[in-house]
């Protein structure tokens, strides 16, 4: 199984106006099940990833989106999560 050192992403225009960020189920083991510190230069705060339930594959499918909430996201950027040597996070839009 690959190690996965990184978590980006291109931020859609749903991200950037609701202030989120996607994160997918399959990528879901990089961050903590509990809360961590997502930091973004001289800004740290506590994230923890939240979920919603959905039914866009229909009815039939439903399942839950996983997202972390982050304001000043602009539609089209690559966002890129890296965790630290301290175990903390840091993100870059780039």
């Amino acid at each position: 199984m690959k190690t996965i050192t990184s978590y980006s992403r291109r931020i859609s225009k749903k991200e950037a106006d609701k202030g989120f960020i996607f994160i997918l189920k399959s990528k879901l083991s990089y961050f903590p099940k509990s809360s961590f510190t997502l930091t973004d230069g001289d800004i740290s705060v506590t994230k923890e990833i939240k979920s919603y339930p959905c039914t866009c594959r229909g009815p039939e499918r439903p399942h839950d989106h996983y997202y972390i909430s982050w304001d000043n996201l602009e539609a089209g950027h690559i966002i890129e999560i890296k965790k630290n040597d301290s175990g903390d996070y840091s993100i870059t839009q780039l």
